[in-house]
């Protein structure tokens, strides 16, 4: 699909479903939480405008008897890709990039155990990371944004660390909802679940890279308050949804432990 104009023809898949009452609406749900659901997994997946793409049904009608081809395309667009990816070499050029970023890192954490993996992660993120407090960056909802050129909001940097630990084999997820920050404000949010020796357990690396009023840098306290945390800390102020769009497939998340991880 880095094409922008491939089409996928799914014939008439759906006929029998199309030809019940509501239908329509069921297939068009059910694409919204596939898309979803493909794009929070394949995090990489950042340059294609789900705006663009275009599900098309075409009815051929012989008396009562209807059929339905369903095709998946740009539609009435020149392509889906985002207008900062317009073709296949700007896209991989910046796939080679992000993919060199994380195989190094991967390299460099050559025989660290999974934790000491996470942690240094976790740790070049906050210190490499800057949060895009006026959403003036390029991409800072994708790792694109958030690994080059480095400025990012939460999703961005929930969709980096996902990336980032994909390639150390080591399970994470991302994970949506809402949540009350110190000023008791409550906001759309972002962060991540990732497994330890068996247990699931939350980073919230935005949180640990605040963005300090009046300059300076944060302390050791609060670079790591969400760093490996249980339900016990987390569910004091983080609320996950699983919804990713309004009125789509809630989606479930791992059971976190309730404790927090102690080394």
């Amino acid at each position: 699909m880095k094409n922008g104009i491939y089409e996928i023809d799914f014939g008439t898949e759906f006929n029998d479903l199309l030809n019940s009452e509501g239908g329509e609406a069921v297939l068009n749900e059910a694409f919204q939480s596939a898309w979803n659901a493909f794009t929070y997994d394949h995090i990489d997946v950042f340059y294609i405008d789900v705006e663009k793409l275009t599900l098309t049904t075409k009815t051929t009608s012989i008396g009562s008897f209807a059929t339905h081809r369903v095709n998946l395309s740009s539609g009435a667009y020149n392509n889906y890709l985002k207008d900062d990816f317009g073709n296949i070499a700007k896209i991989n050029e910046k796939l080679n990039l992000l993919d060199a970023i994380r195989k190094e890192m991967a390299r460099q954490l050559e025989g660290y155990s999974n934790y000491e993996k996470i942690i240094e992660v976790h740790d070049w993120m906050v210190e490499n990371i800057e949060y895009d407090t006026n959403l003036v960056a390029e991409e800072p909802y994708s790792i694109s944004g958030a690994l080059t050129p480095r400025r990012a909001v939460c999703e961005g940097y929930a969709r980096a660390f996902k990336y980032l630990l994909d390639e150390l084999d080591i399970p994470c997820v991302m994970v949506i909802g809402t949540a009350t920050n110190s000023q008791g404000e409550t906001e759309n949010h972002a962060w991540n679940y990732v497994q330890l020796n068996g247990n699931w357990y939350a980073v919230d690396s935005t949180w640990d890279d605040p963005v300090v009023i009046g300059g300076g840098t944060a302390s050791e306290e609060s670079r790591y308050k969400y760093f490996l945390v249980g339900r016990e800390v987390i569910d004091q102020d983080h609320s996950p949804s699983g919804q990713f769009t309004e009125g789509g497939k809630i989606f479930s998340y791992p059971n976190l432990n309730y404790e927090s991880y102690s080394n």
